[in-house]
């Protein structure tokens, strides 16, 4: 069975009325609702990344420190000397991974174990605390910096576990 030219015009004059592509107003609405989903959307992914990073540094730090807890337990005392940022703490080897105390935090810095460290005028007989290096700063977003400290301790960086230290560093005590 043939197709005559009439009828695909007849069909194409159906079906297309005519038109040729979209006009100027129907491509502006459609990038006015692709805008508003996007604004809609950007806010929420922005919270959901803090929110990983934020946990991320909770089990990080709740890690680090039951392994230096088994180790007081197990050998009487904390491991003895401050680690420098991203070091390894002397003697851990067994309790801890080194990848996971080595590398840089969600926030910026790095670990770094700190018994007996005096921290805005407090003295601390063990800490984790995460420091700046150089360049790589901790967040100064205090936001984020209040979300670890509510899901960790209680929510005040002035008090409880969880404290604002010395050059903006979060010093996680372990024994006061």
């Amino acid at each position: 069975m043939l197709v005559s030219p009439s009828s695909i015009r007849r069909l194409r004059d159906r079906f297309f009325d005519g038109a040729h592509g979209f006009s100027l107003l129907e491509l502006s609405v459609v990038l006015l609702i692709i805008s508003v989903v996007a604004s809609l959307a950007v806010p929420v992914v922005k919270q959901a990344s803090l929110e990983a990073r934020s946990t991320t540094v909770v089990n990080d730090l709740r890690i680090f420190a039951a392994a230096l807890q088994t180790y007081a337990r197990e050998r009487g005392d904390w491991p003895a000397g401050n680690s420098e940022p991203g070091v390894f703490p002397p003697g851990m080897e067994g309790y801890l991974r080194t990848t996971n105390w080595a590398r840089r935090t969600p926030l910026g810095g790095f670990y770094t174990w700190s018994p007996n460290t005096l921290q805005q005028g407090q003295r601390y007989r063990a800490a984790i605390v995460i420091a700046s290096v150089g360049t790589d700063k901790i967040s100064s977003d205090r936001a984020q910096l209040v979300d670890v400290d509510r899901k960790l301790d209680d929510g005040s960086l002035d008090t409880g576990q969880l404290r604002l230290g010395f050059r903006n560093h979060l010093v996680y005590v372990l024994e006061p």
